[in-house]
C-alpha cells in the first residue's frame, strides 16, 4: 500500500495493482476441510492407518493455504509498457514494450466461458488470461499475434491511467472502447 501512495505522489506515470485472491468461498474451501481435520484431532479419531490420512491430509491442506495466501498478481504500467507476474506461479516478471502491442482495451470478459475461470488460465480461442477475480480486464493483442488478458479490480482507473497515456504520449495502440 505504501508503495502505491509514493508512486501515486512521485511518479504520476505508472499504474500499479496488486491483487490477492480475497474470495469468501476460496478461504471457505479450505476452512471447511481443516475444521474436518482440526475434529478428527480432537476427538481422538486419528489413531492407526486414520491417522496417517489426517496427517497426510494435513501437510496438504497446509500447503494449499500457504499457496493461496501467498498467490498475488502484480501489475505495473508506465510509459515504457507492461509488467506483469503472477506470483509463485510466475517467480519472474513478464514485460511487453508498448511498440510490441498492436491493440491494448480495458474490457469486461466472462471468466468461465472465455478462459474456464480465474488463475492462470489458457484459452486456445482467447489466448492467456492473468486474473484472480473480478470480469474486467486489460486485454492485449501482441504485434506476433499473441493475446492475453490481465485482470483488474481497478477498471475506471485502469482506463482513466490509459486514456492520460494516450493523450501524453500518442500512444495508437490504446483502444478506449470497453
Amino acid at each position: 500500500m505504501l508503495i502505491l501512495v509514493i508512486n501515486k505522489l512521485v511518479n504520476m506515470e505508472t499504474y500499479y495493482e496488486k491483487q490477492k485472491l480475497n474470495q469468501w468461498w476460496i478461504k471457505l474451501s479450505i476452512f471447511i476441510p481443516f475444521l474436518i481435520v482440526f475434529w478428527g484431532v480432537i476427538t481422538g479419531k486419528t489413531q492407526g492407518e486414520n491417522g496417517t490420512s489426517m496427517l497426510i491430509a494435513s501437510v496438504v491442506l497446509g500447503f494449499v493455504a500457504v499457496l493461496f495466501y501467498y498467490t498475488n498478481l502484480e501489475t505495473r504500467i508506465d510509459t515504457e509498457g507492461i509488467t506483469i507476474r503472477f506470483f509463485p506461479f510466475q517467480r519472474v516478471y513478464y514485460y511487453v514494450r508498448w511498440d510490441e502491442i498492436n491493440s491494448a482495451t480495458v474490457r469486461n470478459y466472462k471468466p468461465i466461458r472465455e478462459y474456464g475461470g480465474w488463475g492462470l488460465r489458457y484459452s486456445f480461442t482467447h489466448g492467456k488470461a492473468y486474473n484472480v477475480a473480478g470480469t474486467v480486464g486489460l486485454q492485449l493483442v501482441l504485434k506476433s499475434g499473441k493475446k492475453f488478458l490481465i485482470g483488474t479490480q481497478k477498471g475506471e482507473d485502469l482506463r482513466a491511467f490509459l486514456l492520460k497515456l494516450q493523450n501524453e504520449k500518442g500512444l495508437t495502440c490504446i483502444n478506449q472502447t470497453t
